[in-house]
């Protein structure tokens, strides 16, 4: 069965890290994501690391997402083998990749793969009766911010420059907006490792709205 998609778009001023685009994005949807998976597939630090698709985008492709998003959520993962550099510029270029070629932002940071396992706490429904903000991740960002319409949306909680343009950076979690819908009976489906995402895949047909 077709799953049928209903773009929406915005032209949107948006800045972060090193990268500023001025024009339409878009709310991701499967085709869309599929576009940046094929591209960064063939990027040759891709099979240097592992990438995991998590929040609420593993939702939407399960149908089981009663919200629409404006980005998708996926953290860079290694076994602490790789330099900084490769690190900062894989982080750039995914997301460069999303916002100039396929026109939709992804959330990206990057965690070594001993620090994973905690981020599946809030994902399972484990935090029902959990206080906010009681978990750190730590992990690197490629930039302390955000901007849209020179206005800024996401702040980072940004530690030290560990070098030019990559950040030590600590997040609290799980935010008062997690637990509210967890406690209203959403539950988030389990992570996806884009190695894995195939067998996820719903073919799709996609209508601009």
């Amino acid at each position: 069965m077709i799953k049928k998609e209903i773009e929406y778009g915005k032209v949107f001023k948006f800045e972060v890290g090193p990268i500023t685009v001025t024009k339409k994005l878009y709310r991701p949807t499967i085709e869309r994501f599929e576009k940046w998976l094929n591209i960064i597939e063939k990027k040759p630090y891709y099979n240097k690391f592992d990438l995991l698709l998590t929040g609420s985008f593993p939702n939407y492709i399960n149908n089981t997402l009663p919200w629409k998003t404006w980005d998708i959520d996926i953290i860079l993962i290694d076994d602490g083998n790789n330099g900084l550099e490769l690190i900062r510029d894989a982080l750039i270029d995914l997301s460069r990749v999303a916002l100039e070629q396929c026109d939709f932002y992804i959330d990206i940071y990057y965690q070594n793969k001993k620090n994973v396992e905690l981020n599946k706490v809030c994902y399972r429904g484990g935090i029902k009766n959990c206080k906010p903000y009681s978990f750190e991740k730590v992990g690197l960002s490629y930039s302390p911010d955000v901007k849209r319409d020179d206005i800024v949306v996401s702040h980072w909680n940004i530690d030290n420059e560990v070098i030019k343009g990559l950040w030590v950076t600590r997040l609290q979690f799980p935010s008062k907006k997690q637990i509210q819908r967890i406690n209203t009976g959403f539950k988030y489906d389990d992570e996806i490792y884009l190695c894995e995402y195939k067998k996820h895949f719903t073919p799709t047909e996609t209508v601009e709205k």
